[in-house]
């Protein structure tokens, strides 16, 4: 009798112990990373008068949709964590015959906000090869998520001029790429 009254009393014990460690087992092995590749952003540059130095190439909203995300990937709710961009890059587009040749260095910075404040950089590029119709950002592995509003956030790129812009406008656009890190359980 006495033995069944310890056991007892162990597996009251012992039994939450288990189901709570256990239940953060599954939520970190229910968890998984997702690629999400943004929606291609085209603009026109208009040059200023400026010949030389830091000039904004463009500012505007990406869409992404958090709750689209976590519904497309069959989930009607969670939680997306880190999430940084993997790639990012710029392409000129029109007129055809036009390169990077005019750019020295461009960088890209991300925000909740049209304001950009507070706002962080994500990625650069320097020393831009001037035969070059895209360039490519080195990344800074910055954790974007604080800036991830429920369906949009704000980019825009500046870049360092090293003379003047050989045509009276470009087009190009943005393709970037992002992990997310989706969190069903939590």
């Amino acid at each position: 009798m006495k033995t069944r009254i310890l056991l007892i009393i162990f597996t009251i014990a012992v039994c939450p112990v288990l189901f709570f460690s256990s239940c953060s087992k599954v939520k970190k092995l229910s968890a998984f990373d997702y690629s999400y590749k943004i929606p291609r952003t085209t603009f026109i540059y208009t040059p200023s008068v400026y010949k030389s130095g830091e000039e904004l190439l463009y500012s505007g909203s990406i869409v992404a949709n958090l709750d689209s995300i976590l519904s497309a990937n069959g989930l009607s709710s969670g939680i997306v964590g880190n999430t940084t961009f993997t790639y990012c890059s710029i392409t000129i587009d029109q007129p055809d015959t036009v390169t990077f040749s005019w750019l020295q260095s461009a960088r890209a910075e991300i925000s909740a906000n049209a304001d950009f404040n507070p706002a962080d950089e994500v990625g650069t590029a320097t020393n831009v090869d001037p035969a070059s119709k895209t360039i490519t950002l080195a990344l800074n592995n910055t954790n974007i998520r604080p800036y991830l509003g429920s369906q949009q956030f704000y980019f825009r790129v500046f870049g360092v001029l090293n003379g003047p812009l050989p045509v009276a406008w470009v087009q190009m656009y943005i393709d970037g790429t992002l992990l997310m890190h989706l969190d069903p359980l939590n």
